[in-house]
């Protein structure tokens, strides 16, 4: 039963109800057309009718998307908040890109129980995102890959096709200007530093094991070729020379600490470092994967985005753009890196 509330001007209302088992989705849809339709405001006749067809849709696809038990969040005042903050905005754009990213981040609010440092960056990625453009969401998305994250790769070939189906596919025809790059500082999206970087470097740091031309056995310390044999493998590169099976440092790391070969830990680190490729050999590597690398490329050495780092607010929004763009391809829970 819905409960009639009165609130003051710039006041949202929400809908208190006495519930005696868990939220069906006829009470849960209930409650979001009740909190939409206390709240909203007046529009002429045409426009109130366009905003709530919006604002219905947005709510309908929303919680057809949610398990049952995630629906017992609607009866939180902050959730009824949120939600109609998302609605609103949808209501106003229409904008199917904003509409999918603040219904991911809707799904994630619902879930979030704890007032932790993840639902406070989710609540405040809501209000953020109907500020920036799809060129902001891009940008942020290509930072969050080249900076934040470490795709699962078994050789070159699998980073060059994860790059393509992954990457390009969110930033093709990015544009960025320094204006977008101070715009998106000010939203509270990324802080822009001093020093800056380069893709060939970030490539490198990332996937050494991806970039290297190998070695032989003669280049092996002496003192790790009787323990080094979990760690070998045939160059990708050459086939001819050998390279760490592992293709980063940390799980270098691990693999030491499987094999209890401690004592070895910086022999068998720096053969990572052997036969590596230089960096502009990985940035013009990158860029011949797809006109929209190449792009990426030339827009980060030619802009201050070689000097942006991501806040909390960016990753959250990179990580619920990209997962609205690469689908399947890309499933890690935000928590990891928000939590």
């Amino acid at each position: 039963m819905k409960q009639e509330q009165r609130g003051g001007d710039n006041s949202i209302n929400f809908q208190a109800e006495v519930i005696h088992a868990g939220i069906t989705y006829r009470d849960a849809r209930e409650i979001a057309i009740d909190v939409y339709n206390d709240n909203i405001p007046k529009f002429t006749e045409i426009a109130s009718r366009v905003a709530l067809d919006r604002a219905m849709s947005f709510t309908d696809t929303l919680l057809g998307g949610i398990p049952a038990e995630t629906l017992e969040a609607l009866k939180d005042p902050d959730v009824q908040r949120a939600l109609f903050f998302a609605q609103q905005e949808f209501a106003c754009s229409g904008d199917e890109q904003l509409g999918d990213v603040l219904m991911d981040l809707m799904r994630k609010r619902m879930e979030s129980r704890q007032r932790g440092i993840k639902q406070l960056a989710v609540t405040e990625s809501l209000k953020t995102a109907p500020k920036l453009s799809a060129n902001h969401f891009s940008a942020l998305t290509a930072l969050f890959i080249l900076t934040r994250t470490r795709l699962g790769i078994a050789s070159p070939a699998d980073l060059h096709a994860k790059m393509r189906t992954i990457l390009a596919p969110a930033v093709y025809g990015l544009e960025v200007s320094e204006a977008d790059l101070a715009y998106m500082e000010y939203t509270g999206c990324v802080s822009i530093q001093i020093t800056e970087n380069n893709i060939g470097n970030i490539l490198l740091e990332t996937y050494k094991g991806a970039f290297t031309r190998g070695f032989t056995e003669e280049q092996i310390p002496e003192v790790v070729r009787p323990v080094i044999a979990p760690f070998l493998g045939t160059c990708f590169r050459d086939p001819a020379k050998l390279q760490l099976a592992t293709l980063n440092t940390e799980t270098a790391g691990k693999l030491i600490e499987e094999q209890k070969l401690h004592p070895y830990r910086a022999e068998i680190l720096n053969l990572l470092n052997v036969g590596l490729m230089d960096s502009a050999e990985v940035s013009k590597e990158f860029s011949a994967l797809h006109p929209a690398l190449r792009n990426l490329a030339e827009l980060y050495q030619s802009s201050r985005l070689k000097s942006c780092q991501l806040t909390t607010i960016g990753v959250t929004l990179a990580h619920t753009n990209l997962r609205r763009v690469a689908g399947e391809s890309f499933d890690p829970d935000l928590e990891i890196w928000v939590n």
